[in-house]
């Protein structure tokens, strides 16, 4: 089964920017999830931040304009900044490092426009695939769905 094992060069590394991946967003109106195929989606990857504190995995507003992803609804979110208003973009996030795809709607909020890294966050809902080790003492994190 597929494990990813990153890290930074030190631990404070890890500290400010958290457990990154490379991800892969974009709209495929022909993936089926099972069928054995990852979805075909730009080859352009974005760090997306895997957050323990996130229920859900949302994308970057800007992001999902640039892609063109279709809009399926409008809704609220709420997070250190308060509830928000925002679209929930239809959308698959492929994780290369675990040949794992998550099938949206992903709420868009303003992550690099609030001074965030990531063009992403990868919420609970990702992590319940996945056993995670984060050893903040050497700056690594592994995941693993073994």
């Amino acid at each position: 089964m597929p494990t990813f094992a990153g890290g930074f060069s030190n631990p404070y590394e890890l500290m400010l920017n958290g457990p990154t991946l490379a991800v892969e967003v974009g709209f495929d109106s022909d993936y089926q999830p099972g069928a054995g195929r990852q979805p075909a989606l730009p080859s352009r990857r974005f760090p997306a931040l895997v957050d323990t504190g996130a229920l859900e995995s949302c994308i970057d507003s800007e992001l999902a304009i640039t892609l063109n992803l279709p809009i399926v609804n409008r809704r609220q979110v709420s997070g250190v900044g308060g509830v928000l208003d925002v679209n929930e973009y239809m959308a698959q996030i492929y994780v290369p490092e675990l040949n794992f795809t998550i099938l949206g709607p992903f709420a868009g909020v303003h992550l690099i426009a609030g001074g965030q890294p990531h063009y992403a966050l990868l919420g609970r809902t990702f992590l319940r695939h996945f056993a995670m080790a984060y050893d903040g003492r050497v700056g690594s994190v592994s995941l693993s769905n073994d």
